[in-house]
């Protein structure tokens, strides 16, 4: 039998074999490596981006420094980096410093070059939000930027958007959540919820639709039934396309405190709606307003024929520059302004319409203002120098004609005590007086009753 020495011995390995690594043996060597590798290389990139973050703090603090020495002197702050009186360490080009003039975020934003995806902004004491905060933004979804601004920076994390929309997430270094708000934009999609300065632009057919607006903006462009069925609060709609009653932008929604605008050529914009509470409604040159209700001190402002037509006002305005733009309305303590001249067959807030306890002015330059329509229940009527009240109307309840031209007021009919005032010669003509009505003014024709009840020989009281 061999004898096996003592060199021998040594030569073979701590499991029996001969002195070397068994492959067991590199395999727990590698994975301990990796598992230092995992600690060390994480700690180290952090290590890294948190040492370019910080490279872009000192210019960053110097500008907005200088911004308020701007602001100080000029009382608003500069547009640009030229326009401050400093030299700003630069760290070797290798930051980037960008200011906001704009007059709800007043800022000044800087970034390492080499690490864009975090970035750091001081805002000015007099940003309209968040005024003297300092913010961490991170890139969407970048983990290593979300990191820094949360953990590394104590940041608390803003739920609603960025300077950038919804590209990147922003955490508060130095603020308050309630010092402020982001805006985001959306394109297309149903169903959103969409607040502080928010804007839905849709694309696409009924995009942005079914939605809610609280201090935001949809913009339907010229995507057919966008922004359709929506609610706006403090908001406001705009389109220039409808194509059809079915397809109108901007239309059936309900609009509180909130404006509608027709930017286009298409009378499909906007109608349809519900407008409460200080709401208006401003069409374009093919109307777009019309066929709708306005309530709580709202206006239709009409640009053109039958813009703001076939709706309903309780407490609120019409305001026809086009010809026939209020025209076939129901006012109910309202006032409709006749601005445009408007045909006899297309009076600009006549030509059908019914005032109850309300007031039509003409306050154009043609007698064609608020004829052919029925006032009830107290309702006036105020022509001009050119007319503006008469031709085919009807005045009911108490209701009054003032006649500042001739033939302003005539040609009508007056029921149940209402008035026909002649302050002209001929504003009174041609009327007809049933139950208690009369003619009041110097100027009412022969044949027309007084308030008493007997009956003119000669023109005069």
């Amino acid at each position: 039998m061999k004898k096996i020495t003592v060199l021998e011995k040594s030569a073979r390995g701590p499991f029996g074999g001969t002195k070397g690594f068994t492959l067991i043996e590199i395999m727990v060597v590698i994975l301990i490596l990796g598992i230092l590798a995992g600690f060390a290389i994480p700690w180290y990139q952090r290590a890294i981006l948190k040492s370019r973050f910080q490279t872009a703090l000192p210019s960053t603090r110097a500008i907005a420094e200088a911004q308020e020495i701007y602001y100080t002197a000029h009382e608003k702050y500069a547009d640009n980096l030229e326009d401050l009186d400093i030299e700003h360490s630069n760290a070797e080009g290798s930051v980037n410093i960008t200011i906001g003039a704009e007059e709800k975020y007043k800022f000044v934003r800087g970034y390492n070059k080499d690490t864009p995806f975090v970035r750091y902004v001081i805002y000015q004491a007099h940003s309209a939000n968040f005024p003297n905060n300092i913010h961490c933004e991170a890139a969407r979804g970048n983990e290593m930027a979300e990191w820094l601004c949360a953990e590394e920076f104590q940041g608390k994390k803003i739920e609603h958007g960025s300077l950038d929309g919804a590209d990147y997430e922003t955490y508060i270094l130095e603020g308050s959540l309630e010092d402020g708000s982001f805006s985001q934009i959306y394109y297309d999609g149903q169903n959103l919820v969409l607040v502080n300065g928010d804007v839905c632009q849709a694309n696409t057919s009924g995009g942005c639709s079914n939605s809610s607006f609280t201090g935001s903006t949809c913009q339907g462009n010229n995507s057919l039934s966008s922004c359709q069925h929506n609610l706006y609060e403090d908001s406001e709609c705009s389109g220039s396309h409808g194509g059809g009653i079915n397809t109108t932008i901007c239309g059936y929604s309900t609009y509180n405190n909130s404006t509608c605008h027709n930017d286009g050529n298409d009378g499909y914009v906007c109608g349809r709606s519900d407008y409460n509470d200080h709401s208006a409604c401003y069409s374009g040159p093919a109307g777009g307003c019309g066929h709708a209700n306005y309530t709580e001190d709202s206006a239709c402002f009409s640009q053109s024929t039958s813009a703001c037509n076939d709706s309903s006002f309780n407490n609120s305005m019409c305001v026809a520059d086009g010809s026939g733009g209020c025209r076939a309305n129901t006012y109910t303590d309202s006032t409709c302004h006749a601005k445009s001249a408007g045909t006899s067959g297309n009076r600009a807030c006549g030509s059908g319409s019914t005032y109850d306890h309300s007031v039509c002015y003409n306050e154009s330059d043609a007698m064609y203002g608020c004829g052919a329509a029925t006032y009830t229940s107290g309702s006036v009527c105020y022509s001009n120098e050119h007319g503006g009240c008469g031709g085919r109307s009807t005045f009911s309840g108490g209701s009054e004609c003032y006649g500042n031209a001739s033939g302003a007021c005539g040609s009508n009919t007056y029921i149940g005590g209402s008035v026909c005032h002649a302050t002209v010669n001929g504003a009174c003509n041609s009327n007809t007086y049933q139950s208690g009505s009369y003619c009041a003014g110097s100027f009412c024709p022969a044949g027309s009753p007084r308030q008493d009840g007997t009956i003119r020989t000669e023109m005069g009281e």
